[in-house]
């Protein structure tokens, strides 16, 4: 007989069971990992209602833009950012999310700065292309703008930086395709001067005698290499 994992055992809803697969197994380690964040946000919704009722005000949390109660539970709880819908719809240049890859392409960041919560909190989501892949890392804009800022110095010291990363990209692609170029002329000339061994010692195959009126000398040339040389008719 047949041992089976019931644990590992998915229904099919087709009349028959099917053992989950490692991709399967994966999918929804991945899933579970990112809905980790749920009961967080209950948390914060219910103690948001809890603090709307205080009778402190100082108390409730407000959007940091417009005061209003409606603070949005997901900035809240990862960002650490107290901001309503309606400001996060008003100021996409602030608010708006981000990717990781953003973020390094356009901010210069590195992977380790990008990884550290304390330095940049990000909320990790489900790749949408597909769910095999990692995990997506998403910032807020302006977060990743502050720290860019001050790493660089400011608007102007990032926009420096990138024009100094693109010359010397260019400078390296220039380079490696000299490098490229002067590698082909040696394996031409190489090839050339081993076609020229292997045929032997050059022969001369000269023209039809030209005779110089100024001068009276004839003179002939090679067809192959050019050679010119005085001949005396006999």
């Amino acid at each position: 007989f047949y041992e089976y994992d019931l644990s590992t055992i998915v229904d099919s809803k087709g009349g028959f069971l099917v053992e989950e697969t490692k991709e399967d197994k994966l999918i929804k380690s991945r899933r579970e990992a990112t809905t980790k964040i749920a009961p967080y946000l209950r948390i914060v919704k219910r103690s948001m209602l809890t603090l709307a009722m205080s009778a402190d005000p100082s108390e409730n949390p407000k959007c940091r833009d417009c005061e209003s109660l409606d603070v949005d539970p997901t900035f809240f709880q990862v960002f650490h950012l107290a901001v309503c819908p309606n400001c996060k719809e008003k100021f996409p240049e602030r608010y708006s999310l981000i990717t990781k890859t953003e973020a390094k392409e356009d901010y210069l960041l590195t992977d380790p700065e990008l990884r550290d919560p304390e330095l940049l909190p990000h909320w990790s989501k489900p790749n949408p292309r597909k769910a095999t892949w990692n995990n997506m890392m998403l910032y807020v804009r302006e977060m990743v703008e502050e720290y860019a800022f001050k790493k660089w110095g400011g608007e102007e010291g990032l926009d420096a930086e990138y024009e100094r990363r693109e010359i010397q990209k260019k400078e390296k692609k220039e380079k490696k395709f000299k490098e490229k170029l002067a590698d082909l002329r040696r394996r031409t000339m190489t090839s050339t001067w081993e076609r020229k061994r292997q045929k032997g010692p050059h022969k001369h195959v000269f023209g039809t005698p030209e005779e110089d009126p100024a001068t009276g000398s004839t003179t002939e040339t090679c067809i192959e290499c050019g050679l010119v040389v005085e001949s005396e008719e006999l």
